[in-house]
């Protein structure tokens, strides 16, 4: 398949207010496209509109439920209303509880499925409504591989994300009869986002992101890649490229020792009391980062590389997953 161009492309980006979502938001504004930027927080987004129109590109923010269907459907119109049609829809909103099933309040436990399962679906179904219309576009749905692999420490979180990845690869193949609509799924590993400080907390033990951490800017340049050359499934780094290989090859020992290494590494040795965090509040943004990376060597694993690799649209084969 050609490269696209993304130059005065218009993207919708669910999830832009902090994290992946931010940082690709920042990504595509480099490469000139034209963004729709959502999330629950309006301040946040006018934090990032602002940042994006910095750096050249058009950006306009449209505060959006992902769990109000109705909500969803008209950041669509929205959309085509001020640009004409949609290039590409990135589903990146996501929540996290972190604490063992029973530990796990139920209203949390349904607030979680509502934002990263049910917003999802509400994203793809307009999404894809849009795309056939149009007859062509790519849906990108930001999963993780603990949609394909466990972590006893995040049950609930695991499960949205095993929906997510099953939705994602589920319309891969509803859509194979249009040749110009795609969907797409990216699965990254542990990255430095403060979705851990954000998150709902029943350990009795401070969240950090599993060593070792990607930069979000990592994610980002694979989304971008993704939006200009559609693949089925990707991930990012080639230390979880050789898990996803691991989990063909050996699937049992394989989550096996990633739940053991997941679960143990989730927390640090600080205690912290319950608390549903942000799961049900939208005060503000947060920046890209989770801080969580900080002290370690910032080269072209981190940051800068994640950016050039953004500006340019490339992936490295080694950071992708072969997967169609």
């Amino acid at each position: 398949m050609s490269r696209r161009t993304l130059r005065g492309a218009v993207v919708v980006l669910v999830g832009a207010s902090s994290g992946i979502g931010r940082a690709t938001a920042l990504a595509f504004a480099e490469h000139g496209a034209r963004l729709v930027l959502a999330a629950r927080s309006g301040q946040a987004l006018d934090e990032v509109t602002r940042a994006c129109t910095a750096r050249g590109a058009v950006a306009l923010a449209v505060p959006t439920e992902v769990v109000d269907a109705a909500a969803v459907d008209t950041l669509a119109e929205v959309a085509v209303e001020r640009f004409g049609r949609i290039d590409v829809w990135v589903h990146d909103a996501s929540t996290l509880i972190a604490g063992a099933l029973e530990a796990t309040p139920p209203e949390e436990a349904r607030r979680l499925v509502d934002v990263n399962v049910t917003g999802c679906i509400n994203g793809a179904r307009t999404a894809l409504r849009t795309f056939r219309a149009q007859q062509q576009g790519v849906l990108i749905v930001v999963s993780s591989l603990l949609g394909l692999l466990p972590n006893p420490a995040l049950p609930v979180y695991v499960a949205s994300k095993f929906a997510a990845r099953g939705l994602a690869m589920s319309l891969h193949h509803a859509v194979a009869d249009t040749r110009d609509v795609h969907v797409c799924v990216v699965l990254p590993g542990s990255v430095d986002t403060p979705i851990f400080r954000r998150a709902a907390n029943h350990t009795g033990r401070r969240l950090r992101a599993i060593p070792v951490a990607y930069a979000p800017e990592r994610v980002a340049a694979v989304i971008v890649t993704r939006a200009r050359r559609p693949r089925r499934q990707s991930t990012v780094g080639l230390g979880n490229r050789v898990l996803l290989a691991g989990h063909r090859l050996a699937p049992r020992p394989t989550e096996w020792a990633v739940a053991r290494w997941s679960a143990r590494f989730l927390t640090e040795d600080v205690p912290a009391p319950d608390s549903p965090g942000r799961l049900f509040s939208a005060d503000g943004g947060d920046p890209v980062h989770g801080g969580h990376r900080r002290g370690r060597l910032r080269s072209r694993s981190g940051e800068r590389f994640g950016r050039w690799r953004a500006r340019r649209g490339v992936a490295p084969a080694r950071s992708r997953a072969r997967g169609g």
